[in-house]
């Protein structure tokens, strides 16, 4: 199933690398949470994004445009 809306935009918080640079500002339409076997303690979620021309990466959290991961915050 695809999605004909964005769920939100990616931003290169924290995943720093090339890829992620060059996808700052872009719309993702799919994502899912990962699991993490070794993750350190205090690292933010981690999730798989598709963007608009089915290219899927990993992000944390932080990347994710606030409230576009099924959460509320409260500031």
């Amino acid at each position: 199933m695809t999605r004909s809306e964005p769920i939100g935009t990616f931003r290169a918080r924290v995943t720093r690398d090339a890829s992620a640079l060059e996808r700052d500002g872009e719309k993702y339409f799919a994502m899912n949470r990962l699991e993490e076997k070794h993750g350190r303690p205090h690292d933010r979620p981690l999730f798989e994004i598709q963007f608009g021309d089915g290219v899927w990466m990993l992000a944390r959290e932080d990347d994710l445009v606030a409230g576009t991961i099924g959460s509320t915050t409260t500031s």
